[in-house]
């Protein structure tokens, strides 16, 4: 029997798998360094008008009310929004990054480990 097969399993090419469990060991350190706490959802900033009859902030966009950031998100199926004040606005945003790029991080992984198994196990996916 060859080194790189298994008994009753199919023929696997030599060296290949452990360059994809390199590359996933690669793609784990990443998320590790700077992960931090994570967030999901968006902060955004609005400029708005008053209700107030004659105010400046009719006559333009730019004197507009502002600038309001909130925090939104879906909560079973609806958008919430949060008011935040300004010393929230960086907080957020940094945990939100955090989530977006383990989101990023895990799909690769996926992606890597799918094509381990097809290496491993000889299938393809459908």
């Amino acid at each position: 029997m060859k080194p790189h097969e298994e008994k009753g399993g199919p023929e696997k090419p030599p060296g290949t798998l452990p360059k994809w469990q390199k590359t996933l060991r690669g793609t784990e350190a990443a998320a590790a360094p700077g992960g931090g706490f994570v967030c999901v959802g968006s902060v955004q900033t609005r400029y708005l008008e008053c209700g107030k009859q004659g105010c400046h902030c009719h006559d333009s966009p730019a004197n507009r009310h502002g600038p309001y950031h909130y925090w939104t998100r879906k909560v079973k199926g609806r958008t919430i929004a949060v008011l935040l004040s300004e010393p929230e606005v960086g907080i957020y945003q940094e945990w939100i990054q955090n989530n977006r790029r383990l989101d990023r991080l895990v799909r690769e992984m996926r992606q890597l480990s799918a094509r381990a198994l097809t290496i491993q196990t000889g299938r393809t996916r459908p």
